[in-house]
C-alpha cells in the first residue's frame, strides 16, 4: 500500500487557496483522498445606531403676524438668525428668559430658536428694557423675523 505524500497534500491545498477551490480529490491506488474547505457560515447584521424614542412632533403653527412694528414704536429690534421654533424658555416649564419690562444687557440669551432638533440660544446684541415680545412661545420663525423690541 503507497502512503501519499504531506508534502503533496501542503501543495493540494496550497492549489486550493490559489485558485479558489472548494473541494479537490486526488486518487492513488486504492486510497483516495479529498480536500474540502469548511464553508462557514456568515450571517451578516445591519449595524444600526442606537434609537431614541421620539415623540410626536406638534402641529405646526405658523406665527401670526401681529401689527406692522415700524408703525409708532421706536426701539432696537432683536430678529431671528434662522427658521426654526421659538422658545422663550431654556426648557417646557421652566422660567422664561426674558419678560416684557424687564432690564436687559447686551449679551444676555432672550430665547432659544430649535433648528434642526438644536437648541440654539439668541443673545441680545442691546442693553435696556425689553419694551414687547413679538411672537408666541412655540411658534415657527424665519430668518429675519422680528422678535423683540428692547428700548
Amino acid at each position: 500500500m503507497k502512503n501519499i505524500d504531506l508534502e503533496l497534500i501542503e501543495k493540494l491545498a496550497e492549489n486550493m487557496n490559489e485558485h479558489s477551490l472548494n473541494e479537490i480529490s486526488l486518487e492513488v491506488g486504492e486510497q483516495k483522498l479529498v480536500l474540502k474547505k469548511e464553508k462557514k457560515a456568515v450571517e451578516i447584521v445591519a449595524a444600526t445606531a442606537p434609537q431614541r424614542a421620539v415623540s410626536a412632533a406638534k402641529p405646526v403653527e405658523k406665527a401670526e403676524k401681529k401689527e406692522r412694528v415700524s408703525e409708532g414704536v421706536s426701539g432696537n429690534i432683536i430678529t431671528s438668525p434662522m427658521v426654526g421654533t421659538f422658545y422663550r424658555s431654556p426648557a417646557p416649564g421652566a422660567e422664561v428668559f426674558v419678560q416684557e419690562g424687564q432690564n436687559i444687557s447686551a449679551g444676555d440669551p432672550v430665547c432659544i430658536i430649535e433648528a434642526m432638533k438644536m437648541m440654539n440660544e439668541v443673545s441680545s446684541q442691546f442693553s435696556g428694557k425689553v419694551v414687547r415680545i413679538l411672537v408666541e412661545d412655540g411658534a415657527v420663525v424665519q430668518k429675519g423675523d422680528k422678535l423683540f423690541i428692547i428700548e
